[in-house]
């Protein structure tokens, strides 16, 4: 995996940028996603190839473009329209990057009336052709697809959109940054210390890049990470959900789980309802555990909702593995030690709460003598 998102077209526009002396360039480049990081380095790794280092000082300008009001962003796209109307110094190649351009959209500040006449003709320059030699490329979150502006970058270059995706693919796709990003660094990582940066870190590759070089410098000389590092070190910056708890409870990794607990109580998440989450966890468990030789179809007919949704072939993967870490004896021991704290936490004081929580973690994830 070679970033947090799967992008839509980017490989391609990189190589065919591979010989960029040899074969005339797209005049409008245009990378789009929610995660503007990665958006950011696929326009980087465009801009590189498009501008050696020595013709950046006259062959590159790049317009910030994140505007927090019109105004902003009537100045970012004015600067554009003149940069991409001048031709390069002596002829040269000139390349114009409107960068982060978060009004692209149909937004507030798109849907005002000086910023919308001002794209109206952006995309009208785009259209009538740019000077020899000028190539625009633009990094947006956002893109409107209807709009006049994306129609003419569609018309004149090429387009790359991230695909949007969903959660579990996310994080899947983060935990393949994770491993990339430490893999250039020579570090390795072991799997749960994975499984934890994703689940405190989240899953935007920015932030996750920030916390692999803090816990780069944290375990140096050491070359590898693992999840103690990780508690010890990354900041949690995202909320966690209760199923997140009940992942980390399912693997028997009680410091990953009290962590989890702490900050879904810092969000004020209720303790009853977080115990009602580890309940079905451990009868899905339960049911895995005692259907084990059954065929497919009677598992998945136990593990069917209420509503006839069957269960997600990934969410069943997981399940599984879980249920391989408990005897059958052990989910069933759990089950009652839930049904015991879910009644003590109806009838017992707020401040005791989280004691008992953590209690109850402690005693899912421990270990029992057979």
């Amino acid at each position: 995996m070679g970033g947090l998102a799967i992008n839509s077209g980017n490989d391609n526009i990189l190589k065919n940028m591979k010989s960029t002396e040899q074969k005339t360039p797209a005049q409008v480049y245009v990378f789009s996603g929610e995660d503007d990081y990665l958006t950011g380095q696929d326009a980087r790794n465009l801009v590189d190839k498009l501008v050696p280092p020595e013709a950046r000082a006259l062959g590159l300008e790049v317009i910030e473009a994140q505007a927090r009001k019109s105004e902003e962003a009537a100045a970012a796209i004015v600067r554009c329209i003149e940069a991409l109307r001048t031709p390069g110094f002596m002829g040269a190649r000139k390349v114009i990057w409107l960068k982060g351009a978060n009004f692209l959209d149909r937004g507030i500040i798109a849907r005002s009336k000086e910023v919308s006449t001002l794209l109206g003709t952006l995309a009208e320059v785009i259209s009538a052709s740019l000077p020899e030699g000028n190539i625009l490329v633009i990094t947006s979150g956002t893109f409107d697809r209807a709009s006049g502006l994306f129609k003419a970058c569609s018309a004149r270059g090429q387009v790359s959109r991230q695909e949007e995706l969903k959660q579990y693919q996310k994080e899947k796709a983060a935990a393949g940054f994770i491993v990339e990003a430490l893999g250039k660094r020579k570090l390795q990582v072991t799997r749960e210390a994975i499984a934890a940066i994703v689940d405190l870190a989240g899953t935007e590759s920015r932030q996750l890049a920030q916390e692999i070089g803090k816990l780069e410098i944290f375990v140096h000389p050491r070359q590898k990470i693992g999840e103690e590092d990780v508690f010890a070190i990354v900041s949690p910056a995202r909320e966690s959900e209760a199923i997140h708890l009940a992942d980390a409870v399912g693997s028997r990794n009680l410091p990953q789980a009290l962590q989890i607990m702490r900050q879904l109580l810092f969000q004020k998440e209720n303790p009853i309802g977080l115990v009602m989450a580890l309940e079905t966890r451990f009868r899905y468990l339960l049911i895995l555990r005692s259907a084990s030789g059954e065929s497919a179809d009677i598992i998945n007919a136990l593990l069917t909702s209420d509503k006839g949704r069957p269960m997600h072939p990934y969410f069943l993967g997981k399940l599984k593995d879980q249920a391989r870490l408990f005897s059958a004896g052990e989910l069933a021991k759990c089950r009652d030690i839930i049904l015991e704290t879910r009644l003590k936490l109806v009838s017992t004081a707020s401040d005791l709460e989280e004691l008992l929580l953590e209690k109850l973690l402690v005693e899912l994830c421990r270990r029992r003598k057979k």
